[in-house]
């Protein structure tokens, strides 16, 4: 199936999506939240469309991905009820296979929002990858604003047990998308495989304008995998002063969480809770079908 093709469907699936009341930005996929938003180095199949569009050239496969998200809150900052709660829900496809350059979209509806992720890719000399992406806030509701931006990375595959890449996420930082958590961060992400059982992850990142709004520009997202069996992995991470689309906030906390690889599809599961600036946590599964 065609990538435009796809979207045209994704588009047309968002309004027959209930809305409530939240905010969103971007998305983390059941395996992004479980390593604590990490990943950047290593992301699985189409998590490459939101964390580094530069590795979709090393996944030769299409995959099609889809996944929910619930979360909720006990009094979030501004609101006078006792629990805040919601929903995402989020599609993707991506096309690793294509000779030409490698290219994904997704599609993330939230209680307030309807994002378009899209990303391409191209690799050289099977150790370097080069990346850009861009992504669409749609109107919804009461907002008629479209929000444009994107992303840019470069990934090395430094070695079979060492991996490397730069990522400068949201570009343009437009006045309407800081409201919305787009604000420029430039991240470097590192991933480590210590002999195929245990994978690390540290991605720290500075994003120098949220100075403006009185938070740490520095932070971090770390994360571990442990390879239980041939297929079935243990997840966990924790994030400081980093971005958490389900609640648009910046914060810390941590993730945990499982995935099941089969050989033609995947399970997975996260969670993921913010201890700062409020409580929140948020419970993410999926499934992906590649080939």
């Amino acid at each position: 199936m065609r990538i435009t093709s796809f979207l045209s469907v994704l588009l047309g699936i968002s309004y027959f999506l209930t809305p409530s009341a939240s905010f969103a930005s971007d998305y983390h996929s059941p395996r992004t939240a479980a390593i604590g938003g990490a990943g950047h180095a290593g992301p699985l199949l189409n998590d490459s469309i939101y964390l580094n569009p530069s590795f979709g050239s090393f996944m030769p496969a299409y995959s099609l991905s889809g996944n929910y998200l619930y979360y909720s809150s006990p009094r979030p900052p501004g609101q006078d009820y006792d629990e805040h709660h919601g929903h995402m829900a989020n599609v993707s496809v991506q096309d690793g296979r294509s000779e030409l350059f490698q290219a994904g979209v997704g599609f993330t509806q939230s209680d307030s929002a309807r994002i378009v992720n899209i990303g391409a890719s191209k690799a050289f000399m099977q150790r370097y990858g080069v990346g850009i992406g861009a992504k669409l806030l749609l109107p919804f509701h009461d907002d008629r604003t479209l929000v444009k931006d994107g992303m840019a990375s470069f990934s090395l595959i430094a070695s079979d047990w060492a991996q490397i890449v730069g990522v400068v996420d949201n570009i343009l930082e437009t006045k309407d998308g800081k409201p919305r958590g787009l604000y420029r961060e430039y991240i470097l992400g590192t991933k480590f495989n210590i002999q195929s059982m245990i994978l690390l992850y540290f991605d720290p990142h500075i994003a120098p304008s949220v100075s403006e709004i009185g938070q740490p520009s520095f932070g971090h997202e770390s994360g571990v995998e442990f390879t239980l069996m041939s297929d079935l992995l243990l997840r966990g991470g924790i994030f400081r002063d980093a971005h958490v689309p389900f609640a648009n906030v910046r914060g810390s906390g941590y993730g945990l969480g499982f995935g099941w690889l089969a050989p033609r599809i995947s399970f997975d599961f996260g969670m993921s809770r913010i201890s700062t600036p409020f409580i929140a946590t948020a419970y993410n599964m999926g499934m992906t079908v590649y080939f």
